[in-house]
């Protein structure tokens, strides 16, 4: 183990570093029995059943992994000389409509951390209310939107309470299984990162601790921050609260942070195998080669510090599920460059980590299990058509004065078309008032102009010169709700729809007809000779004779949605750097299967696609305006 020089630090770092030093010998931990345990953080160190413990976690994500390959997971990180598996878990997966909680498939908390007990492994629980995690508003469900007077992350008495809800709900099913108890739950997240809009007011900190412990928590409670000021000002700390210092690597890290940690251990929460990528950009590759992680998590190991690689399995944002950094989206592929790959395999990463924590923390490791099938699909042809508009309800959603937000007519995900008609004809400038995010203009069912922040200001003003009569719709896709920064003062941006509204020559437009499209399953499809003038949906059939994943290649298409059995496999999007979505085997069966492709854009060169077995990366094409900034 390499020396650790210690000049000029304090007294307090010195006795941590002396301590971590002191623990190199235990820093494996014994598999989590079925009986009570104590698990303390104090003076400098972990320590289960008095015994010091340095814990090694992998995190992987409710939502982004199939709940049939959870045990699959647990195995490989175990496999790879993990002790702990972490968990984020969205509370807009589980609260999905207002006092409705549902703890089942893809959010069954009790069933996977059942399943760590059964594997021998300990486990972390991120609950949030916030998370970041690159998802859908962070975390915070989009019902929320409906109460704009409500404001989010701060200590509103009504936020606050509908996170005592949520959280008394997550203590139902997981109370038994802290590690107090007998069960492998060592910690439990409070929120996440909040030093960065915190402006030095941490009563709303201080009062969601109160929450996580009056609903029964009796685990170690933490958070975690990056360079943030808690780092440099104790005072700014939530007593009893341990702080956990994200992307810790260097010593003048640990001095910059020893402040904040006090008397907890050194715990470094996320440890990044890589990066995420947005749309326009290329794959990340930021923390993402071999010698980085294995430089940084041979640095964690000669101090005994405790950390958690964020992430070990990455997976899919399935659905409509992605977050949005500022204003630009992420893509669809959370695969994060991490040790085991969209699909469930592992990678050559896996194979470095698994001899260096192997070596490292002198563990005997179980073989690694069989990566899991991922299967080619011939060419499948799409014969069948109809234009989206041919399918919308017989009635609008509501008839207003003013477009309608997609929150307040109930909607979580997906699309709102706004409708007026025009028996004149229409001719002006027609200008989009924040309409959020991207937007389909069409003129009798024609596609005529497509407005989106990222292509700068002038595609929101379209000029118009229609003869009569004129059906003008507006199609407005929901690209994700802002998860970075998220807070009181960004809670506006979240809302989707056309919230601006719409202005000819300046004149705002009334009068209006609201078509609510969440399309979580596809849509109704009727075939239709109708050439494609607007969104389209296409539809086939193909036949599987053995199952398993596939990355099906979107490259003859531009924009849209893809739909398998009903499945929403996610956004593909010709401007990503990722031109492939996953289909998890699950999704497939024997026989014959369906898929529903909707495009935005241009008809496809060539209606037809195919599955293949590894991810297809293409050069990202840039938006002309940059997204990751708070105004582009």
């Amino acid at each position: 183990m390499k020396s650790i020089p210690c000049l000029r630090r304090s007294a307090s770092t010195l006795a941590l570093v002396t301590t971590a030093l002191a623990l190199v010998s235990c820093s494996t931990i014994t598999p989590p029995p079925a009986k009570m345990h104590t698990f303390e953080a104090r003076n400098h160190q972990f320590l289960i059943d008095g015994q010091p413990t340095v814990i090694a976690s992998g995190e992987m994500h409710f939502g982004r992994v199939q709940p049939e390959d959870w045990d699959l997971r647990i195995k490989q990180a175990k496999a790879m000389g993990l002790n702990t598996v972490c968990f984020y878990l969205f509370w807009n997966q589980v609260e999905t409509q207002e006092g409705k909680f549902t703890f089942t498939g893809m959010t069954d908390v009790r069933r996977v951390l059942k399943l760590c007990q059964d594997n021998g492994m300990w486990a972390i629980l991120r609950p949030g209310p916030y998370c970041c995690a690159e998802i859908e508003y962070g975390g915070i469900p989009s019902w929320t939107l409906k109460y704009p007077e409500v404001k989010i992350r701060t200590n509103d008495p009504k936020y606050v309470e509908w996170s005592r809800k949520y959280l008394e709900q997550v203590y139902r099913q997981v109370g038994d299984l802290q590690v107090t108890k007998g069960g492998p739950l060592l910690m439990v997240q409070v929120e996440n990162e909040y030093g960065i809009i915190a402006n030095g007011n941490i009563d709303y900190m201080k009062s969601l601790t109160q929450v996580f412990k009056d609903v029964g928590f009796d685990v170690p409670l933490f958070t975690c921050d990056p360079t943030t000021p808690i780092w440099g000002n104790a005072a700014l700390r939530v007593p009893g609260l341990m702080y956990g210092r994200n992307g810790l690597k260097t010593d003048q890290a640990f001095q910059q942070s020893a402040a904040g940690i006090g008397d907890f251990p050194v715990f470094v929460p996320e440890v990044y195998t890589a990066w995420f990528s947005g749309w326009g950009e290329a794959i990340a590759t930021r923390n993402s080669t071999i010698p980085q992680i294995t430089s940084w998590t041979n640095y964690l190991l000669d101090h005994n510090y405790s950390f958690n690689l964020y992430v070990f399995f990455g997976g899919t944002n399935y659905g409509f599920s992605n977050g949005c950094n500022q204003y630009l989206p992420v893509q669809t592929s959370y695969d994060y460059s991490a040790p085991i790959d969209e699909a469930g395999r592992t990678t050559e990463k896996y194979r470095v980590l698994r001899d260096l924590l192997g070596t490292r923390l002198k563990a005997t490791l179980p073989p690694v299990p069989p990566d899991p099938a991922v299967i080619e699909l011939p060419a499948i042809a799409f014969t069948e058509k109809e234009p989206l508009l041919t399918t919308l309800p017989t009635k609008p959603t509501q008839v207003s004065d003013k477009p309608i937000s997609m929150e307040n007519l109930g909607q979580d995900y997906g699309f709102v078309l706004y409708r007026k008609k025009f028996p004149a004809g229409l001719k002006g400038t027609l200008e989009l008032k924040k309409a959020m995010d991207y937007t389909v203009v069409m003129v009798n069912g024609r596609t005529v102009a497509k407005a989106f922040v990222g292509y700068g200001p002038a595609s929101s003003k379209v000029a118009l010169n229609e003869s009569g009569p004129v059906t003008l719709d507006l199609l407005v896709y929901n690209l994700g709700r802002i998860s970075v920064p998220v807070s009181a003062e960004t809670q506006a941006r979240a809302s989707k729809g056309l919230i601006g509204g719409a202005f000819l020559d300046g004149t705002e437009l009334t009068g209006w007809e609201n078509y609510s499209l969440p399309m979580a399953d596809g849509a109704r499809f009727k075939a239709s000779d109708a050439p494609q003038t607007g969104p389209t949906l296409y539809r086939a059939t193909f036949n599987v004779a053995k199952l398993g994943g596939t990355f099906l290649d979107l490259r003859n298409w531009s924009f849209g949605v893809v739909w398998v059995n009903g499945h929403n496999l996610g956004r593909f999007w010709d401007h990503g750097g990722v031109r492939s979505l996953f289909v998890p085997s699950q999704w497939l069966k024997q026989g014959e299967n369906e898929i529903v492709v909707l495009e935005l854009h241009d008809a496809p060169k060539v209606p037809e696609i195919t599955g293949g077995t590894k991810i297809i990366e293409e050069k990202a094409v840039a938006f002309a305006v940059k997204l990751d900034v708070a105004n582009p």
